[in-house]
């Protein structure tokens, strides 16, 4: 007997060579895989990773009896044309979708007549159990956790919680042995899931929503699958849990990730979400990673700094005074940390943005900021509409918004985001001064164009954070075709064009590849493209803040001589001012006074020069949460 052949599609946008597992239907697989009566109707064939134009997809489909597709917001308009193709050329075959982006109830169902089922939540049971219903072996009614159409009526089955958690694992069922085989052309990323679940209901986050108590993964299967990486040599990992580091085990699996880069090599990077509530065994685990070379920053996100905010998204955060003292802690040691705000949360204004921002600052966090846009996910609670209208919540639906996506001139379909862009206390107009605000202390602050002068402003000249980027800012405005005035202009048009047409919030630039470019790392580069004139050019507004010309000057001179860029162009420098003990200090939280002592710098090379493309991937792209954009030195006292 033939079986009938099920396929999954798990499409993702490829990288410069890299791409993702297919994780998620890779774990559906690996899950039905075991069970005989499955089997003994069913094959499963090759996964469908790769986001091909749908012609060349649909040549790919042979008689298909099930197609299961796993949904988010980056493919989510390509599976269903995908599946509307399928469900024409072969009207039997039975369409599944499932992920984030299935909302509970019979909604998608009823728009799109080419689904025959949804799967709610977490899908391994569910998708096992609806392949049996196929084969006969139960009633969809039995399923639970699924809406499906029956004699052109659509239902709800019962919604029930998932409480297995030591489900096959993909890797050690060989789920993926041919299709790493197969493409060979790619440097794939893994990703490892050690636990499942979150204790957290943030009201933005589609993850809290699953409401799915902590199950934990036996060791036996991470150490496993920790070997598995290094078998087949994954560069990069990624780790799934909602909060590495919250639970006591997390330190002994990161000794077994360790242990594995140092004795085989592999993996050379390990990137996951660190507990929301910082701790002590969240630095022990970030002082593992960076010590062996694997870290890709520790997050310490506050998400907003607003309390009026946090409140109406059901976030808690660590007490500012708990952050600048772990701040304090991770630069001593050298561990890159990164911290993420969301903008356009309501209750957040533009003065609350600005100041939270400021506040973040002053405690610390000079080194590595993402302020990303609120997107309003589909299986969230703020995409509730009894929630939107209480809180007057709107939503600007534009191309995908997917920093570093490389797009192709043959990806017929357009995916999209949904971006909050108003609020009760945002107007359109808000949303728009708060992101250059952002957009611009990301860019000068944290990529680092003057993050030394901003921290002598603040610690020699009383200047807050908040007042020297606000005054940045009209300083562009009133020099439009400078530097970093055409580069503001570019963003000012960006956000205009978000508001009024519904355009791409991400821009490509060809003298830096062929990525799409966040509009923060984006003004980075236009402005160091033209590093020199760019100093020459803010020379006047560091003027307006320091009377000694002088030492302005010497200043604008450090921060040019360390910024990195594309080729060392000056190797060493004479300075009159210990300007690099004094920012140490301020740095590690402990100012000092600017002493007038002569001093000489010289520069590590470290594999430059770059042409503009690799500087852009390595230093900006790569190395922006590791804060590798700063040259390192050696100092020579001269006095």
């Amino acid at each position: 007997m033939n079986k009938k052949k099920i396929y999954l599609v798990q499409a993702n946008y490829t990288y410069s060579g890299s791409a993702h597992l297919p994780y998620a239907v890779g774990m559906l697989q690996a899950f039905s895989m075991k069970d005989e009566r499955v089997m003994s109707v069913f094959s499963f064939e090759q996964i469908i990773f790769e986001r091909k134009e749908p012609e060349v997809i649909m040549n790919d489909i042979t008689d298909p009896s099930v197609i299961g597709f796993s949904c988010y917001v980056w493919n989510y308009e390509y599976n269903k044309k995908i599946a509307s193709m399928v469900k024409e050329k072969y009207p039997e075959c039975k369409i599944i979708f499932g992920g984030h982006h299935v909302r509970e109830g019979c909604e998608q169902l009823e728009k799109y007549s080419f689904i025959d089922v949804l799967i709610h939540g977490e899908g391994e049971e569910a998708f096992r159990d609806v392949l049996l219903s196929f084969a006969g072996k139960m009633y969809l009614s039995e399923v639970k956790n699924i809406s499906y159409r029956e004699n052109g009526k659509c239902f709800n089955t019962e919604k029930s919680p998932c409480l297995l958690c030591d489900y096959p694992s993909p890797y050690l069922e060989g789920v993926f042995d041919s299709l790493i085989a197969d493409h060979p052309q790619y440097e794939f990323i893994a990703l490892i899931e050690t636990n499942r679940g979150c204790p957290y209901s943030c009201a933005y986050c589609d993850w809290g929503c699953l409401a799915s108590k902590l199950r934990l993964f036996p060791m036996e299967r991470i150490q496993k699958e920790i070997d598995w990486l290094c078998d087949n040599k994954i560069v990069g990992c990624g780790g799934t849990d909602s909060n590495f580091g919250i639970i006591e085990r997390d330190e002994e699996i990161t000794d077994m990730l360790v242990e594995a880069r140092v004795k085989r090599g592999y993996p050379k990077k390990f990137q996951t979400s660190y507990a929301k509530n910082s701790n002590d065994r969240v630095f022990r685990i970030g002082k593992k990673f960076e010590d062996c070379g694997m870290s890709k920053g520790v997050t310490i996100s506050y998400q907003t700094m607003s309390p009026v905010a946090a409140e109406n998204v059901l976030r808690k955060n660590i007490p500012i005074e708990t952050f600048s003292q772990l701040m304090n802690k991770y630069n001593e040691c050298g561990i890159p940390t990164y911290t993420e705000l969301i903008l356009g949360l309501p209750g957040e204004t533009v003065e609350s943005l600005k100041t939270g921002i400021d506040e973040l600052l002053r405690a610390g966090q000079h080194y590595s900021l993402y302020v990303h846009n609120c997107e309003l996910l589909p299986c969230s609670t703020m995409a509730d509409a009894d929630y939107m209208k209480k809180y007057d919540i709107s939503a600007t639906k534009l191309p995908l918004n997917e920093p570093h996506r490389e797009p192709s001139m043959n990806d017929s379909v357009t995916e999209y985001s949904r971006l909050v862009t108003k609020t009760y206390s945002m107007s359109n107009a808000d949303w728009i001064e708060m992101n250059i605000f952002a957009y611009l202390v990301q860019s000068f602050h944290h990529l680092g164009l003057l993050r030394f002068v901003a921290l002598y402003l603040y610690h020699s000249q009383s200047v807050s954070y908040d007042s020297f980027y606000s005054g940045l800012i009209a300083f562009l405005r009133e020099n439009p075709y400078s530097v970093a005035g055409k580069a503001l202009a570019l963003v000012e048009d960006k956000l205009n064009g978000v508001i009024k047409d519904n355009v791409s919030i991400t821009v490509a630039d060809t003298r830096f590849g062929t990525v799409e470019w966040p509009l923060e790392e984006l003004v980075f580069l236009m402005t160091v493209y033209e590093r020199d004139k760019f100093y020459e050019e803010i020379t006047p507004l560091i003027y307006e803040f320091v009377e000694d010309k002088a030492l302005a000057d010497e200043l604008i001179d450090y921060q040019r001589f360390l910024i990195k860029y594309p080729e060392i162009t000056c190797e060493e420098k004479v300075f009159n001012h210990d300007f690099s003990t004094y920012f140490e200090s301020a740095l590690n939280g402990t100012p000092i006074s600017l002493e007038k002592n002569k001093i000489k710098l010289t520069l590590e090379k470290t594999g430059f020069p770059l042409s503009w493309q690799d500087y852009a991937r390595f230093v900006v792209w790569y190395g922006r949460k590791s804060g590798s954009n700063f040259y390192k030195f050696r100092k020579e006292d001269m006095s």
